[in-house]
């Protein structure tokens, strides 16, 4: 943690800042270890507050998280709180002088933001979001391993749903099969809702699960990832129910052979646009349009962090980076077809997270 502190305080030498207000919950349990579930954050923000300075860690919470705070976070001062934003936060922030604050905008509402502006009037409010993800693209040894316990645990849910699925089954029943042997097998919960489509709807590709049945002859794709320790797994695989049509077994050759194409040229300092053209090249000589989407993203203590792969936006891979691969291809009115994996990108080149078997699976 102190190593964190410290490249946290640099922010205040780089922006010209007095103090960082941290409301993420994935930065609250980044730097102090005050853990908080996702249905109270990040956009509950004000709940167990970060507020740091040059010579002080402070946690603002209210009746509801101090004794868990103090458990989680010994060595940060608590601060008990009972009102809102801009009513305990001003008078802290005089009596520290604070006259720059850092703020994470894409958590405080504008509503937040407008009212503690209207009541410190002379404390400067500056937007703080990217240089805090920044503190956590590249990740320690023990994030890593982290993830790749939560990786294992998905592996080991995939191989069993295999086993489980059969035909007639719905949606939702699968569903709740894979949520439940995630928190039957150690698991905190599951790192996203889980997307489970059956046939044509496959072609969604952030589609919810249904009521609708599984049946022979269709695709099942499987996109799904759980937390341990806090931190995330995601994989998608597709598989086939029975006999499919060839169009459907050639996509998911093109499919595999892309993302395959993609972590073959995994490299510390290759640029993600890079890495995204060469999956759609391959797609597109199917004679098929490339997925929508970008081409993956980081993982950590969120789901979707940076760095993003994608034809948008320039991204230099650095040794330490933890992120997904998944292209696919999308048939309105016939199926979907993804594959992805997470990949931790070493000095040496990367190494595969998860590690399901990426060709086509025939269940039923």
């Amino acid at each position: 943690m102190n190593e964190r502190l410290a490249a946290l305080r640099g922010l205040l030498d780089t922006r010209g800042l007095d103090a960082i207000a941290l409301s993420r919950s994935a930065n609250k349990r980044y730097f102090s270890g005050f853990r908080l579930s996702d249905s109270e954050g990040p956009t509950s923000g004000w709940s167990g507050t970060l507020l740091v300075t040059r010579d002080a860690t402070m946690i603002l919470a209210d009746s509801r998280y101090t004794e868990q705070a103090q458990a989680e976070a010994p060595d940060w001062e608590l601060i008990p709180t009972a009102g809102r934003m801009d009513e305990e936060l001003p008078p802290l922030l005089r009596r520290r002088r604070v006259e720059a604050l850092g703020l994470e905008a894409l958590v405080v509402s504008h509503a937040d933001w407008a009212a503690l502006a209207q009541v410190a009037p002379g404390v400067e409010l500056h937007a703080m979001d990217e240089e805090l993800m920044r503190l956590r693209i590249v990740k320690a040894a023990s994030e890593v391993d982290a993830i790749g316990r939560a990786c294992a645990l998905t592996d080991a849910c995939f191989a069993h749903l295999m086993d489980f699925v059969k035909p007639g089954m719905t949606e939702r029943a699968v569903a709740w099969e894979l949520e439940s042997y995630f928190r039957a097998n150690g698991a905190e919960g599951l790192a996203f809702d889980a997307i489970v489509l059956a046939g044509p709807r496959a072609a969604m590709p952030h589609g919810r699960p249904s009521d609708a049945v599984v049946e022979r002859g269709n695709v099942l794709l499987l996109d799904f990832g759980c937390a341990v320790d806090g931190y995330r797994s995601d994989m998608t695989r597709t598989v086939f129910v029975g006999d499919v049509p060839d169009q459907i077994r050639r996509s998911h050759v093109a499919v595999r052979e892309a993302q395959a194409a993609v972590i073959d040229a995994l490299a510390v300092g290759v640029n993600g646009q890079e890495l995204d053209a060469i999956a759609r090249r391959r797609i597109e000589a199917e004679g098929v349009e490339p997925y929508g989407h970008g081409l993956g993203h980081g993982i950590g203590l969120e789901t979707h962090e940076p760095p993003r792969l994608r034809a948008a936006e320039a991204c230099t891979l650095e040794a330490g980076m933890v992120f997904s691969v998944e292209p696919g291809i999308y048939l309105p009115g016939v199926t979907g077809i993804r594959i992805e994996d997470i990949v931790a990108l070493e000095s040496s080149g990367p190494r595969l997270l998860t590690t399901s078997p990426r060709e086509a699976l025939v269940i039923g």
